[in-house]
């Protein structure tokens, strides 16, 4: 894939997230964003597929060396990005922020090959390992920066819609998402199939340049999508995002990947909704709980967008608000409410059969013109866009649905193991 060109804007979204349940009304976001617009690509039809493949270093090496250009513009942008927004030097910013958080000893316990896979991407790409480990922590640097914001310590321990449906006769179970992504990963999407040496656990991972992942599928009919919960408490020293993704799909059975996210210490506060060949679930994720969501009493379906509706593990949200005055304070229904209700309508009815087409077709909605489920890149200050739309098929075998744009424009193709 050529390099396009891209929107610039602030880092004011994280991985899973457009619009931040944290961008207080009336607040000065807007001064977290560029005032400088360059367009995104003009259509998304392509995205580069590249297998990782052999031991954990040289998968990292594989994905460094191939994308190293890639790799080189996009942490370029994202070091912009934070210089903007932290008001700081960015590699001065790194090296606070790895200082003040310790999320090495967690990736050690319960994904240590991923530290290896990423000393590979520094090494490939022929960047220093500080700053490619510090890239794999979108969401955790979103908080971070937060605290420095609101002047909190750090606790001493508008856009992603996600859905699945399982249970239905001669359809495999089926999970999906739109991926709202920083507008600045415009044209660095990429489609990981990883093949491991010593597994037989084989992933494709969705995700941009220099990432370990956003979300993704395995050979064995799991399937994990994130919606990023801001609200929700969050610690310096658990399991962060991207590993937690690749540490679901590392499982070859449905029952070990939930027990995984109950096991860990999670770094931040995220909606990881789950699937297998017989069910999917929904468990909202913080550093002192995780809470599953169901809809209704025996539901079979599940949806998600980016505010808690289960998990009241919110301390450190609400010393947020109290330092906020009321005319600052967010305002109900936003933007996260008003698409999680566009998901309810047209999934909640128990005796509507749900296939990927109606899947596809609800990922595609704009019911609400300005707070659509399909998000856009627009000429104007956007914070984010459906970089991707997955639609995963986990049956025997499973099927990969990809559009590799706003999935309402952009045509699907199917991938198999």
């Amino acid at each position: 894939m050529k390099r396009r060109v891209f929107l610039k804007q602030s880092i004011m979204a994280s991985a899973g997230l457009a619009v931040s349940p944290w961008v207080i009304s009336g607040d000065s976001a807007d001064s977290f964003i560029s005032t400088e617009i360059e367009y995104g690509k003009s259509n998304y039809t392509d995205i580069k597929v590249l297998v990782l493949e052999g031991t954990p270093r040289k998968r990292g090496q594989i994905h460094g060396e191939s994308l190293r250009k890639g790799i080189s513009e996009i942490i370029q942008i994202w070091k912009e990005e934070l210089q903007k927004a932290r008001q700081t030097e960015p590699n001065k910013y790194i090296e606070e922020f790895l200082e003040k958080t310790n999320f090495a000893p967690a990736i050690k316990k319960w994904t240590p090959h991923l530290l290896e896979e990423v000393k590979g991407i520094a090494e490939g790409s022929g960047i220093d390992y500080k700053t490619v480990f510090a890239f794999q922590l979108h969401d955790e640097e979103w908080w971070y920066g937060l605290h420095k914001r609101f002047q909190i310590p750090l606790p001493k321990t508008q856009h992603c819609s996600a859905l699945g449906v399982f249970g239905q006769k001669g359809i495999p179970s089926l999970l999906a998402q739109n991926m709202d992504i920083m507008t600045y990963t415009d044209g660095y999407e990429v489609l990981f199939h990883i093949k491991p040496q010593d597994s037989p656990v084989e992933s494709f991972i969705f995700t941009f340049a220099g990432l370990i992942a956003t979300n993704g599928m395995n050979n064995h009919s799991i399937g994990i999508c994130c919606n990023t919960l801001l609200q929700l408490d969050h610690c310096g020293d658990g399991l962060p995002v991207a590993y937690i993704v690749r540490g679901v799909l590392d499982q070859e059975k449905y029952e070990g990947a939930v027990k995984f996210i109950h096991d860990i210490k999670h770094a931040s506060g995220q909606n990881y909704t789950i699937g297998g060949p017989k069910e999917v679930a929904a468990f909202e994720c913080s550093s002192n709980k995780v809470s599953r969501f169901i809809p209704y009493k025996g539901a079979t379906r599940v949806y998600h967008t980016n505010h808690p509706l289960v998990n009241d593990d919110q301390s450190i949200y609400k010393e947020v608000l109290k330092k906020l005055p009321a005319e600052r304070r967010p305002k109900s229904p936003g933007n996260s409410e008003i698409r999680l209700t566009a998901l309810e309508k047209r999934l909640k009815d128990p005796s509507k059969r749900i296939t990927v087409d109606t899947v596809k077709a609800t990922l595609s909605s704009h019911d609400d013109p300005k707070n659509p489920v399909c998000n856009h890149l627009a000429k104007q200050r956007a914070r984010s866009f459906s970089a991707g739309c997955m639609v995963m098929e986990l049956g025997k075998p499973p099927v990969l649905h990809l559009a590799p744009g706003p999935p309402c424009s952009t045509e699907f193709k199917a991938y198999k193991f």
